[in-house]
């Protein structure tokens, strides 16, 4: 069967997604001319984009995945004319709530039926709680904002999220004097890293955050990193059914690199060559290899940094020898579908076995999973999922939604290709 073709060769995957947004947000805040090569141009990303022209700044498409942002200062957005659509992208919408409450202007922010189902109240009661006039639909979109002059010094983020930390960092930076922000678990950092960049002398010690009173942001000239979230699809094609599969110029941040962690604990074979630091995140290429897995147990703390794998986890550990077990992810009832739920019916419509919990699941390998149509509820991830799952088993698993897969990896099927991935259809 044609699917059984090795997967090897070279691939360069298009820019992280986390730092896309933050490039758009953040060059938008600037005084001067940002620049940003390999950025992501997806469903996610775009939505952010039309939001910051819609505010007023003049955002240019240089070529396929670069762009220009002329920014306006942190005091520059102007009033927008229609509603800020964020579409399906949770970080656009969770991250601008910090910083539309923080303007002299009102504003509503609206999304798609699949984003209005997400919980924004994580976030904006820790503005309103300090005297930020937001009003939203018990805790979800649309979300209105009106002018108003809180202030907070010292804020404590609540839940393991970068997106609410971030929420919080880009509200500081409002602040008249120094902010501590404090987060009980170490999430990704990439806006503290841009803003270092950018000028900002915030200091990170442990869990808290210090950001000092900031008068502007210095703009910046950046090569986005590849996206290891993305990368992690091709990554479990390599240790099902790889041969000397090489993954170029992927983001190895510290707190990106769970997925890795957790399948070298597998007994993966993947190795981290050429490693380099650019615009203050470490870069590397990712070598992998079809491996023998074993299973293993994932604690609570180890969630935040595989936040955005744990879908192709739970397929991977559904093919490894023994019982793989994970806690503490109660935070994936909340991304783009209820992703344990997505996944206990993913695993078992195609046959297979698997025990779901309210924060966590246990699963048995090796399994003999079946064909089937997976119902992805709209999540790119899950629908990734699946794809994965239909070359690697050689069967097919089909999702009933791909399109969704054009929000954070519009090249998927293209990178799939150029590396011998052959879909069953």
């Amino acid at each position: 069967m044609s699917s059984l073709k090795t997967i090897s060769g070279e691939v360069t995957i298009l820019g992280d997604k986390s730092i896309s947004h933050r490039c758009v947000i953040l060059g938008s805040l600037a005084e001067g001319e940002s620049y940003f090569e390999n950025i992501l141009i997806s469903g996610d990303t775009t939505a952010t984009i039309e939001i910051f022209r819609s505010l007023g700044v003049k955002i240019d498409l240089i070529d396929e995945n670069i762009i220009k942002i002329k920014g306006v200062g942190l005091n520059g957005l102007d009033e927008p004319k229609n509603d800020l659509d964020a579409k399906s992208s949770g970080t656009t919408a969770r991250l601008l709530i910090g910083l539309l409450s923080r303007q002299n202007f009102s504003s509503r922010m609206i999304g798609s039926k699949q984003l209005m189902r997400r919980p924004m109240g994580r976030v904006i009661d820790l503005f309103t709680e300090n005297g930020a006039k937001i009003d939203s639909d018990k805790g979800n979109l649309p979300i209105t904002f009106t002018p108003s002059s809180y202030s907070f010094n010292n804020l404590d983020t609540r839940v393991p999220s970068a997106q609410v930390k971030s929420a919080v960092i880009l509200s500081s930076l409002y602040n008249n004097e120094p902010t501590i922000v404090n987060e009980e678990t170490l999430t990704r950092d990439h806006t503290e890293r841009m803003l270092l960049e950018m000028g900002i002398e915030l200091v990170r010690l442990g869990n808290t955050i210090t950001i000092p009173p900031v008068s502007k942001l210095n703009p910046l000239n950046m090569k986005v990193p590849s996206d290891i979230s993305s990368a992690a699809f091709l990554i479990a094609l390599g240790v099902l059914k790889g041969d000397n599969l090489l993954l170029k110029n992927v983001l190895i941040n510290e707190r990106r690199l769970g997925f890795v962690k957790v399948l070298k604990r597998m007994n993966a074979n993947i190795e981290i060559l050429n490693i380099k630091e650019t615009s203050n995140e470490l870069v590397g290429d990712i070598k992998v290899s079809k491996s023998d897995l074993v299973a293993t147990k994932i604690e609570p703390k180890e969630v935040p940094d595989i936040i955005d794998e744990i879908p192709i986890l739970t397929f991977i550990a559904s093919q490894a020898e023994g019982k793989t077990t994970l806690k503490g992810a109660q935070e994936l009832r909340i991304k783009e579908s209820d992703r344990l739920e997505n996944m206990k019916n993913f695993i078992q419509s195609l046959n297979g076995e698997i025990t779901m919990y309210d924060d966590g699941f246990e699963i048995n390998g090796v399994q003999d999973l079946k064909e089937g149509t997976i119902a992805t509820k709209d999540d790119h991830r899950v629908a990734m999922t699946a794809i994965i799952a239909n070359i690697t088993l050689g069967k097919k698993i089909i999702p009933d939604n791909t399109d969704c897969i054009k929000d954070s990896y519009p090249t998927f099927f293209i990178d799939i290709e150029s590396i011998g991935g052959m879909i069953n259809e």
